[in-house]
């Protein structure tokens, strides 16, 4: 079969209304979206640098990458203009470009940004899968944040998340461009998610039923890597003349099994797709809402403020032993839709003075916006919502994933330099007496 190119639609054809489009932006009940039973993936390419953009509010004009241990695992846009690849080594993506602006890799400045996303897409459709567990540093498990195993999350190991929902193009193209996603329509899940990665930051590639071999013989093996297959099994399928991900469909999946074990099942699987699941409805994490209501819509932000301020006061009584990551605002306006901000803390607290800040921005921010796009509009209620709650057992544990690499490799090198002389003690069941309980053996 001719391979075939999948060109986006025109901008424009999203603000055409007919029936087809009214029709598809009711969600049945069963999950499954009205245009053409297609599935979404959403992703974000380089996700770690995206989420230290969105926390520190980085100038993407500027370069950034992220390291995690020695090496480069995530960068935006204006550090790969400058010749900077994931997976070098940060001594030389300095070297190479000083004014990079270089961040170790945050998980929970990850786990924030995410629920930012989810926020942002849960207004459009209660139908959504995600597959991060609910802490910081989770990566794709399979898992979905509904309870359900998502069939097409154990296909890749990649550390970007993806988030599978029901919706149509048109609803959700504007939030797309806006989180600068990749997002990908098909009939399976694991051929939506190779559409994510095939589909550029902020924009929509959909592959229809009929159209599933055309793309899988257009998809360049190479890409593979960045679904999280080794280079090791990219490579051999290059070696054997496997250019696009369609000429590996020749082979069975014994032969991909024997050649690179469980990569080869997944990518058997990607190859004969039968992931059909419809999207169950998504459970949002728990967040603190306070709101008020005005008995007269206000129209200036002087008077606003106060009123945020108390329901911040009131809010953050209820935080107990939780630090927040993210604060967000919410406007109801007479005769308009409601107006939405939020803000990613760069380090999460539970400082009253530091919420109250950060939501009184948030209001300035929000009314400039306001007059510029609508004018002078009267507030009818006011809403504040804590999200992104952590405990410190969470961000403990998230430093702990992060150092645990560093850990074994300083073991590694005691033991290069004083073999055998690093020992861990070990616990002996039914000694009788203290000092018999421990016994130390060489640290392997």
């Amino acid at each position: 079969m001719e391979a075939r190119s999948f060109p986006l639609p025109e901008p424009e054809d999203s603000n055409r209304k007919s029936a087809d489009d009214s029709a598809a932006g009711e969600h049945p009940a069963d999950g499954h979206p009205a245009n053409g039973h297609l599935i979404g993936c959403l992703t974000i390419k380089h996700f770690p640098a995206w989420a230290i953009a969105m926390a520190r509010r980085h100038d993407g004009t500027q370069p950034l990458i992220v390291q995690e241990e020695r090496h480069i695992v995530a960068l935006n846009r204006a550090a790969a203009m400058q010749g900077l690849e994931r997976g070098m080594t940060a001594a030389r993506a300095r070297s190479l470009c000083p004014d990079a602006a270089c961040y170790l890799r945050d998980p929970v400045a990850e786990f924030s940004a995410w629920e930012y996303v989810l926020e942002r897409m849960n207004r459009i459709t209660p139908f959504m899968e995600s597959t991060l567990d609910g802490h910081p540093g989770a990566s794709s498990t399979g898992r979905s944040s509904s309870g359900r195993s998502a069939s097409g999350a154990d296909l890749t190991t990649s550390d970007q998340p993806q988030l599978w929902f029901a919706a149509s193009e048109p609803e959700i193209r504007m939030v797309v461009r806006a989180l600068g996603a990749s997002v990908g329509f098909a009939p399976q899940r694991s051929t939506a998610w190779l559409a994510s990665i095939r589909a550029g930051a902020g924009q929509v590639l959909s592959v229809s039923e009929d159209d599933v071999e055309a793309f899988q013989g257009a998809f360049p093996i190479a890409w593979l890597e960045e679904a999280g297959f080794s280079w090791e099994c990219v490579d051999g399928l290059q070696m054997l003349g496997c250019n696009t991900l369609g000429s590996a469909r020749a082979m069975s999946e014994r032969h991909l099994k024997l050649a690179w074990g469980p990569e080869g099942v997944r990518i058997h699987r990607l190859l004969h797709p039968e992931d059909t699941m419809s999207v169950s409805v998504f459970r949002p994490a728990p967040a603190i809402r306070k709101h008020f209501t005005l008995f007269t819509p206000c129209y200036d932000a002087p008077y606003v403020i106060p009123i945020v301020h108390r329901l911040v006061q009131k809010a953050h009584d209820k935080l107990k032993n939780n630090v927040v990551g993210q604060v967000r605002l919410i406007l109801h306006l007479e005769g308009h839709p409601p107006e939405h901000a939020a803000r990613l803390l760069t380090h999460p607290t539970a400082r009253l003075d530091a919420l109250v800040r950060f939501a009184e921005r948030l209001t300035d921010d929000l009314f400039g916006r306001m007059h510029k796009d609508k004018g002078r509009v009267g507030v009818e209620k006011v809403e504040i919502v804590l999200g992104g709650l952590l405990t410190g057992d969470m961000i403990q544990m998230s430093l702990f994933d992060r150092r645990l690499r560093e850990v074994k490799e300083a073991v590694s090198k005691v033991h290069r330099r004083y073999p055998r002389a690093l020992k861990k003690s070990v616990v002996r069941e039914g000694a009788h007496f203290h000092e018999d309980r421990y016994s130390y053996v060489v640290w392997d």
